[in-house]
């Protein structure tokens, strides 16, 4: 019974060293951002910070995206971060420099089929979206200004998860603007005929 006990303590020892390792992990990585005054240091652990005075303009843009099937992207009012989605382009968006050499009849057949399809019924489901979010440097400690430059992250959902993204998002959105009461206070400082954009 002491032995069972004694390992029992060990592997509850283990999982609190895991814990606490995992949390030192992630306030070094964090220590790299800037957090000298209260709006930086009041962001989460971990968070890129990005301001828009009035409403959320991420979703006006994924609408847009995904009505149009057209390149997009959208700034920060303070330029923190860029988002930029472009629907059926692939990264780096040059032509190959490479060219196919043999291709089998079957993956032709295919590739011809969806071609016809997306012909007849526009963006599919499975369609590929290249999504890049620029991070700006000033994000990071000791940048004292906007340089233009920093660092990109890049995705590429289907365009089935980035539909289903806008839509919860649009979700939340909607409550959120209803808690806070964000028309009201818009119509205040803008007007009474103040609409956001539609999202």
């Amino acid at each position: 019974m002491r032995a069972f006990a004694q390992r029992a303590s060990k592997r509850e020892h283990g999982a609190k060293l895991i814990v606490a390792s995992t949390r030192l992990r992630r306030q070094r990585r964090d220590a790299i951002l800037k957090r000298h005054n209260t709006p930086w240091a009041k962001r989460g652990v971990g968070a890129i910070k990005a301001c828009e005075y009035r409403e959320c303009e991420v979703l006006p843009l994924l609408r847009r995206v995904l009505e149009t099937n057209q390149p997009d992207y959208w700034t920060a009012t303070d330029p923190d971060i860029t988002l930029a989605l472009y629907p059926d382009r692939g990264f780096p968006f040059l032509p190959p420099k490479s060219r196919v050499v043999y291709e089998a009849p079957h993956i032709i057949a295919e590739r011809e089929a969806r071609d016809r399809k997306r012909l007849e019924t526009g963006p599919l489901p499975d369609d590929l979206i290249e999504m890049m979010l620029f991070v700006d440097v000033y994000n990071f400690s000791g940048a004292g200004a906007y340089h233009g430059s920093g660092t990109c992250f890049r995705f590429t959902p289907l365009r089935l998860e980035l539909q289903k993204f806008y839509d919860d998002l649009r979700a939340e959105y909607v409550l959120f603007r209803e808690a806070w009461n964000v028309q009201a206070l818009n119509e205040e400082e803008y007007g009474e005929d103040y609409l956001p954009k539609e999202f």
